[in-house]
């Protein structure tokens, strides 16, 4: 066997080997799509299902609430109160780690993303 002939089996090899992982890929990814249509469909039925059986409510009529004059400045005063106190009831509903200590929040203040990702990305680089 010379190396013409070799070179003509391992060709051969390959080719065939690449086909085979191909052809089992392209099976693996249309079983995928025909069990995510067989999903779909059974959702569907069991959403008609509950849809069914609900019983039919109508909804009360809304009247249109008189339109309130605010300037920009209330909006965001408001707007940041209501930040000021989700930030407060979260800190208030974690735990600390059973310390009864009340926690007094001082100063909220902004945090720009990109300055605490690229201190992270620089701090653990390596």
């Amino acid at each position: 066997m010379n190396v013409l002939e070799k070179l003509g089996y391992g060709a051969t090899a390959t080719v065939i080997g690449l086909l085979i992982v191909f052809a089992g890929l392209t099976i693996i990814i249309l079983s995928l799509k025909v069990m995510s249509l067989v999903f779909a469909a059974v959702e569907k039925r069991k959403a008609a299902k509950a849809a069914a059986a609900l019983p039919k409510v109508e909804a009360p009529a809304v009247e249109a609430a008189p339109a309130l004059e605010a300037s920009a400045e209330n909006t965001v005063e408001a707007d940041d109160g209501e930040l000021i106190a989700v930030i407060a009831a979260a800190i208030a509903a974690f735990d600390f780690g059973g310390s009864e200590k009340p926690v007094k929040i001082k100063s909220i203040r902004r945090v720009s993303s990109w300055k605490s990702a690229a201190r992270t990305e620089q701090v653990y680089k390596f």
